[in-house]
């Protein structure tokens, strides 16, 4: 789920998105550790894009992110209240919207490489 989620961020920024919004109802997870996660995830969103996001979330934590993953502000979880804060237009490029998951891919491919090549020599030499 999350590379889908990841994925929808980088096609709002090719079409010039100028800040993300998540709205979120992470009512079902109680006072677990889930809130939590959901926030940080939304932070590599905003580092990803370079974009600023504003995070609502009816029992969750609500905040505000800076396209560097900063938090700049934020609630409590359970907390009803209203959350304030300035957010800027930026028109910056970046890597990961341009392409994606692409250096993940050669990554593991230079793995593979590697753990075969590696391999193959342990046979000669055995």
């Amino acid at each position: 789920m999350e590379s889908a989620i990841s994925n929808r961020a980088r096609d709002y920024k090719r079409e010039k998105a100028e800040i993300l919004v998540n709205i979120t109802n992470d009512a079902w997870f109680g006072r677990t550790s889930a809130p939590y996660q959901h926030l940080s995830m939304t932070v590599f969103r905003a580092i990803e894009t370079r974009l600023y996001l504003v995070r609502a979330a009816n029992t969750g934590i609500s905040a505000i992110i800076d396209p560097k993953g900063g938090i700049l502000s934020r609630t409590g979880i359970f907390e009803r209240t209203i959350l304030t804060g300035d957010v800027k237009i930026i028109d910056e490029k970046t890597c990961y919207a341009a392409y994606g998951d692409a250096f993940v891919y050669l990554c593991a491919i230079a793995l593979l490489i590697l753990t075969v090549l590696s391999l193959k020599r342990r046979e000669k030499h055995a």
